[in-house]
């Protein structure tokens, strides 16, 4: 092994969960402008002065852009190490959350959300996986992954809170927006010195053609199924998780304060996750992935038929806080792992960084067209009128993700028989 490589055998254990530490902030950090909508939805509308319609089509651009995006980062991933995408997101990312920090123009904030797209996606996204991957052996990746969205639930949940305490400091939406997000900025800017200090060069990063666009590669990670069956698996599930946004604003449409509004939303985005994720990591390393995320979609399902079926008026927030808080718990774990499939299919480690291309490009595609849909059901629609529709869609997906859980199952049964 040459000096200075490293592999999952060979880094010491401070180094392995460091590298976890600070590719799974980077899953809350990065996208901390993008997110910010999931704990504040309300102060984000206030703070930048623009309608739901208006605040959909920038998540629809940045969907857009992030769909292009995916793929080509995932093959990117397979080029460039760690090390080196790691620290050019975080720094792009810390530039524009700065830029985004100014309260800029509409038309500014459209070139910032495409640009934003860019940067979480084409340079930052590729390694999500892999770099847990290259820390992890096949047989504890599960475990792995599901410790690495509890640190998304702990860095989300100090980052939101701390974000809530500067919301609190300013009578000004536009000024508290602006002063949270220079916040943001520097965080970014933290994480990238860190990324380039602490993340080493690993020995299975490539395949021994690294130098080279092998398609061979790309064309393996098309040709299993078990990537396909992963794939369609995460679009029905995040179609879900990226409209979990929503809660917020339906908890205020009903008759809650903005205020516990928001920290329903940061304890539903990151406080269950910080629970959730190691628990039904360690349980899909049990009882394989497959079979977990069947078990959530199932709870994540009735939560929301309930939801979708019950009188959408003040008498209503306790019950739906409850609600939200179980489905968050069960959706959290499914989403923390249903990248796990993909080790219960035996996708080699080498065409990791293409199959996680793959897998979000398509999987990831709901960016494109859920913000844009549910703003425009939001401004056209009464409460009741637009939050049973997006209640109902979320609940036909969480029966689609479970459909294509059980296909996994089939197949991999098939596999072993072989």
């Amino acid at each position: 092994m040459s000096k200075g490589i490293q592999s999952a055998n060979s880094i010491s254990k401070f180094t392995k969960w460091m590298i976890v530490a600070i590719i799974s902030s980077g899953a809350v950090i990065v996208y901390l402008t993008y997110l910010a909508r999931y704990s504040f939805y309300d102060q984000v509308i206030d703070g930048l002065k623009i309608t739901n319609t208006q605040l959909g089509v920038l998540y629809g651009l940045y969907g857009t852009t992030a769909t292009i995006a995916y793929f080509p980062g995932g093959v990117l991933a397979d080029k460039i190490r760690v090390k080196y995408l790691a620290t050019l997101g975080f720094a792009l990312s810390a530039v524009l959350t700065f830029w985004y920090s100014t309260v800029p123009s509409y038309a500014e904030l459209k070139v910032i959300f495409l640009l934003f797209g860019l940067c979480t996606t084409l340079i930052f996204w590729g390694i999500r996986y892999k770099a847990i991957r290259l820390v992890s052996t096949e047989e504890n990746y599960s475990t792995t992954i599901g410790f690495s969205y509890g640190i998304v639930g702990i860095v989300g949940l100090i980052v939101s809170f701390i974000s809530i305490g500067i919301f609190g400091m300013f009578a000004d939406a536009t000024q508290g927006f602006h002063i949270v997000l220079m916040f943001y900025a520097a965080i970014n800017a933290v994480f990238a010195v860190l990324s380039f200090i602490f993340i080493p060069k690993f020995q299975d990063e490539f395949a021994q053609e690294r130098k080279k666009f092998n398609f061979n590669e790309v064309a393996q990670a098309f040709k299993h199924p078990g990537v396909w069956l992963t794939t369609l698996c995460m679009f029905f599930i995040y179609t879900i998780y990226t409209s979990l946004a929503y809660t917020v604003s339906f908890l205020s449409a009903i008759g809650a304060t903005a205020a516990i509004a928001s920290i329903v939303g940061t304890i539903r985005t990151y406080g269950t996750s910080l629970f959730s994720s190691p628990i039904i990591g360690r349980v899909a390393e049990k009882k394989t992935p497959s079979k977990t995320i069947i078990i959530c979609t199932i709870i994540t399902g009735i939560c929301l038929a309930m939801m979708t079926f019950a009188p959408k008026t003040a008498g209503f927030i306790i019950p739906s806080v409850i609600l939200i808080i179980v489905m968050s718990f069960f959706l959290n774990g499914a989403y923390g792992v249903t990248s796990s499939m993909m080790t219960e299919t035996k996708v080699p480690a080498v065409i990791f960084g293409s199959a996680s291309g793959i897998l979000s490009v398509i999987g990831f595609i709901p960016d494109m067209f859920v913000s844009p849909i549910a703003g425009k059901w939001l401004d056209t629609y009464d409460t009741a009128g637009a939050y049973t529709r997006i209640f109902a869609v979320l609940a036909v997906s969480a029966v689609l993700a479970l459909v294509c859980a059980w296909l996994l199952r089939v197949y991999k049964k098939k596999i072993e028989a072989k």
